[in-house]
């Protein structure tokens, strides 16, 4: 049998001090880990104040310079916005020397690359540096910890054109239906007459294009954007008697006038018809040739179509999606497309156009009425940014 024993006095006492010298060596242990974790958060918590002061300073150098002040008076602007943003408790010193200017151009994995004294100007580069002194400093073997951040801000240069149907159904009225025109058109005419004759002013689909397009146009002046704005206009090469149409015209160049893009359009709707059938890929060709071409702004960073379509392609290459992913592809172009009404408001010729959207990187809007067609422009308009921030 066993019997319990008490362990002796002496035995007792060893383990005490035992624990009192494992305490004695933890104890600072924890203490240091505490404060590395305190301090961790801490540096993650500059770092972040850091990168915020970095971009304001770039984001105000460039919009200041950009309203056509000196690059000397956008860095003493850039510093004072800077100096609002504390870091650390302290105001981050930014010389001339922290703040350059230059240009980014978008590199074929879609990243803007930075090149200081580089031109045209649309870009600035702000570099913030802090030494701070950490919460705990005093527990661990060093007592600051010195971080930087760099900031890039670049201008974003548009050029868009707008690639729309002006076919024969254009002149119709809001209903999906074929050869339906406005009463103050079709009234005491025949379907013939009403072809041959310049679309209803007020309730044909052109008339509902040109109020959307002057929307898109005004907000692009309201929020003061650098963008330049062509126009292509498409049918089919069409000829009877006196009457004739072009498969596609460059109406308007690359402009930041956009008034001439609404006198283009005016022009239209009230002197002659709008006639054939419906030739999207000439049209789309003519935008990319304006888009790639002399017109074209060396300082563009974005290159964007912005397609129209009442119905289904029925001259020239019909696989739109093809070549919106050719354009995007081989020139950088981003493709909108945007269905009203019509043969394109359902079925399979939406579904292509969708697609066509899909493959050009940009976006579809199906408007089957004014007002919705005049908010897919509307939403085009306020996607578009001024400024990026890197």
């Amino acid at each position: 049998m066993f019997s319990a024993t008490k362990p002796s006095r002496g035995l007792r006492r060893s383990r005490r001090g035992a624990i009192v010298a494992l305490i004695g060596v933890s104890l600072p242990m924890l203490v240091m880990l505490c404060a590395y974790a305190v301090d961790v958060a801490y540096m993650e918590l500059v770092r972040a104040q850091l990168r915020i002061s970095a971009d304001s300073a770039a984001k105000a150098a460039l919009i200041y310079e950009g309203s056509g002040q000196t690059q000397t008076a956008a860095i003493t602007f850039a510093q004072t916005v800077a100096n609002n943003n504390l870091v650390a408790g302290q105001q981050v010193a930014y010389s001339s020397s922290n703040i350059l200017f230059g240009n980014a151009v978008k590199n074929g994995s879609g990243v803007y690359v930075f090149t200081s004294g580089g031109t045209p100007t649309n870009s600035v580069q702000a570099t913030g540096t802090v030494t701070p002194a950490l919460l705990l400093g005093a527990y661990l073997p060093v007592s600051n910890f010195t971080t930087q951040q760099v900031s890039t801000a670049t201008r974003i240069s548009h050029d868009i054109m707008l690639v729309l149907d002006r076919s024969a159904s254009m002149a119709f009225d809001l209903s999906a239906n074929e050869f339906v025109y406005p009463p103050d058109v079709s009234t005491n005419r025949t379907q013939l007459q009403c072809y041959f004759t310049p679309p209803s002013a007020t309730a044909s689909r052109w008339a509902a294009l040109t109020s959307a397009v002057n929307s898109f146009v005004n907000a692009l002046t309201a929020r003061n954007l650098d963008v330049h704005v062509g126009l292509v206009t498409y049918a089919e090469t069409y000829s009877f008697g006196n009457y004739s149409a072009t498969e596609a015209t460059l109406d308007v160049t690359l402009t930041p006038t956009y008034s001439s893009i609404i006198t283009a359009m005016n022009n239209y709707g009230t002197n002659g018809p709008l006639l054939g059938d419906t030739n999207i890929s000439a049209g789309l060709a003519l935008a990319q040739t304006e888009l790639t071409g002399s017109d074209a702004r060396t300082s563009a960073t974005d290159r964007t179509i912005i397609l129209l379509t009442d119905g289904v392609a029925t001259q020239g290459n019909t696989n739109i999606a093809s070549l919106t992913q050719s354009y995007a592809q081989n020139s950088g172009i981003v493709t909108h497309v945007i269905t009203f009404g019509g043969e394109a408001g359902s079925g399979t010729v939406q579904a292509a156009m969708q697609q066509a959207a899909t493959n050009g990187n940009g976006n579809f809007y199906n408007a089957p009425t004014a007002a919705t067609l005049t908010q897919a422009f509307q939403d085009i308009a306020d996607s578009l940014p001024a400024v990026l921030v890197q």
